[in-house]
């Protein structure tokens, strides 16, 4: 009886076969590696935008509904950078006049980016066009002046924003303890210490967490919870990226004070966190 062999692969056949291989996993890929780079040039030069800082104010001014948010979004983006804000006097009056002729624009969006945009510019004399009509403004433009006071980190502020820590809406709260806490008054801890008892867990956490920056332990527990991560985890609304962000403020802002408890929790995080920016930031600390 005669073995059995294999039968041999036809020369065109195992020709086709590797034609397959590398049409598939090496033509294919290529072509479609070429065509994303001639996409992100198109798209990047089609983009790309020359405008001034003054061209953006122009915009705000002048232009259409869309143009104008847009420009003011562009505005607060390039100001947050400090090193980016033009020291020149024209610019400020010109981003101020803009503020308030702000008011009345059916867009609120254009009002609260120039809000923002006027707070990091760090000019006190945004102070008093923030501040000017601060009990009539609309409570989506309240929220960004009260973060633009805040950014701007006026005493003067400090008073005025006291009342606030009292709204109705718990969002205007929230921005009231953190903005105190930029500011850094000593009068603003009374306010701050009350807040830790508010119903809405945010404002606890801002209030605490403004007090530690202006070194105060009075929100010891709320600051403990926040250095829990599974605590953190109730929150729907909290997704991972902000409970990360949330917890290396609190360790940077609780190392400091030496307490035993913190720096248990913190020594807990070094080891277990599922974060490693977490358990970084924490062995840095703990140094």
């Amino acid at each position: 009886m005669e073995s059995s062999s294999p039968t041999p692969t036809p020369p065109e056949q195992e020709k086709s076969f590797f034609g397959i291989i590398i049409h598939s996993f090496f033509i294919i890929p290529f072509l479609i590696a070429v065509f994303c780079i001639l996409l992100f040039a198109s798209v990047k030069l089609l983009t790309h935008d020359k405008r001034t800082i003054y061209d953006l104010l122009d915009d705000v001014k002048i232009g259409g509904i869309t143009k104008r948010w847009q420009s003011a979004f562009e505005l607060s983006k390039i100001l947050n950078n400090s090193e980016r804000v033009p020291s020149d006097e024209k610019f400020f009056t010109e981003l101020r006049d803009a503020f308030e002729q702000s008011y009345h624009d059916p867009d609120p969006r254009v009002r609260q980016y120039l809000a923002i945009a006027l707070g990091q510019t760090g000019n006190l004399q945004a102070f008093e066009p923030l501040t000017k009509n601060i009990h009539e403004e609309k409570e989506p433009n309240l929220y960004a002046v009260i973060y633009g006071l805040g950014l701007l980190r006026d005493p003067r502020a400090a008073p005025i924003l006291h009342p606030f820590a009292n709204h109705p809406t718990a969002r205007i709260r929230s921005v009231v303890v953190v903005a105190l806490g930029d500011i850094g008054e000593e009068e603003s801890k009374e306010i701050l210490k009350k807040a830790l008892s508010d119903s809405e867990p945010n404002v606890q956490w801002g209030s605490a967490i403004s007090l530690a920056q202006m070194n105060d332990l009075a929100g010891k527990e709320v600051l403990l919870k926040l250095l829990d991560r599974t605590y953190l985890q109730q929150f729907p609304e909290v997704d991972a990226q902000e409970q990360t962000q949330l917890m290396l403020v609190v360790i940077e802002q609780t190392v400091k004070f030496k307490d035993p408890q913190i720096e248990q929790a913190i020594k807990k995080l070094s080891r277990t966190d599922q974060n490693m920016k977490i358990r970084a930031k924490a062995l840095e600390v703990l140094k």
